[in-house]
């Protein structure tokens, strides 16, 4: 009797094993999950300045920073973000791009914040998974143009790999607006023909100081790229891009092309690979669509006459500098990112 309780206690330590072993297989065949975790974030907000070509703009800064800083989440974590108002100014937060649930887009759209005072905006979970952005949900026209912004990363659960990844938030701005030359104020939508300074994060675009992503040869790279100005910006690179994302969404069949003009609100990520030893540039211009400056022209008028013949100087308005053209031509393109490659050994 005792031995076959000896035999059968044998076979069920035996089985155990086997199952866990088994298990164990399983698990590494399986994909790894990502464990989901609650991301609390504060940003605060104060009234500063900031120096572009030369003109000195009035800003607002999340946490002293411009742009503000980048908020990286997990597809499937759960968010809330506190805002501080330590400004002189009534400002609000909205998450661009991104599915929130009717309570957060409630709070988007009617919770602003008064100097002194603070709140939680959330909670949400974090989808769809891409390059989006944060921004100020009060007067948006101006709060935005005085620098109000900041990237809302969402990295995918299969997430691709890459050796490197940038991001940049591109901008316009009216220099005009700040030295009082500008009636309709910063970031009206009938001055955008003024915007003359083209911002690329918190450097201002000249065609002497682009910014320079280091790479070793072989190396894929990531731009994760975004429009929160009022302008449309076109990059271009010569030796060519892979298009991979529009606003967060992986393209089907992601394309090859040597230019892209990313409109007011757009985010999209590109790829590129380190081929050989050297400098790649992108080149920076803004094209307009055709008719828009009549179209503004007319709109600005009508509005003369109605407010007693105040004319709107666009002949001091220097577009040109700055690349702008109205017409399908581009013209004036500048340097604003340039790629420097490194030889690949020791990677």
């Amino acid at each position: 009797m005792k031995e076959e309780i000896s035999n059968f206690k044998f076979q069920i330590s035996k089985s155990f094993y086997f199952v866990c072993c088994l298990l164990s297989v399983v698990c590494c065949l399986l994909p790894s999950q990502v464990v989901a975790e609650t991301r609390e974030f504060t940003l605060t907000v104060t009234d500063s300045e900031i120096e572009l070509n030369g003109a000195k703009f009035m800003v607002w800064k999340y946490n002293d920073t411009f742009p503000g800083p980048e908020i990286r989440v997990k597809e499937g974590d759960t968010v809330r973000v506190k805002l501080l108002n330590k400004s002189s100014a009534k400002h609000g937060l909205f998450f661009h791009g991104l599915y929130v649930n009717p309570r957060v887009s409630l709070q988007e759209q009617e919770i602003f914040v008064d100097p002194g005072y603070e709140y939680t905006y959330g909670e949400f979970i974090a989808k769809p998974a891409g390059t989006h952005l944060y921004h100020c949900s009060f007067n948006m026209a101006e709060h935005l143009s005085r620098g109000l912004y900041g990237a809302f990363i969402v990295e995918a659960k299969d997430e691709p790999k890459y050796d490197r990844e940038f991001v940049y938030i591109l901008s316009d701005w009216n220099s005009k607006s700040e030295k009082g030359a500008d009636h309709h104020g910063a970031g009206h939508p009938r001055s955008i023909m003024d915007n003359d300074i083209t911002t690329i994060n918190d450097k201002a675009v000249t065609g002497d100081n682009p910014f320079v992503m280091e790479a070793k040869e072989g190396e894929r790279i990531r731009l994760r790229l975004a429009n929160i100005g009022q302008l449309p910006h076109k990059l271009r690179l010569q030796e060519g891009f892979l298009l991979t994302h529009e606003d967060g969404y992986p393209i089907k069949e992601p394309q090859r092309q040597e230019s892209l003009t990313i409109y007011p609100g757009k985010r999209y990520d590109i790829v590129i690979t380190a081929k050989k030893s050297g400098r790649e540039v992108f080149y920076h211009s803004i094209n307009m669509p055709p008719g828009v400056k009549e179209k503004l022209t007319e709109l600005e008028s009508k509005e003369k006459k109605k407010a007693g013949g105040h004319k709107h100087d666009n002949s001091s308005a220097p577009p040109e500098a700055d690349g702008v053209s109205t017409d399908k031509k581009v013209i004036n393109e500048r340097p604003i990112l340039a790629l420097d490659v490194k030889g690949g050994e020791g990677k």
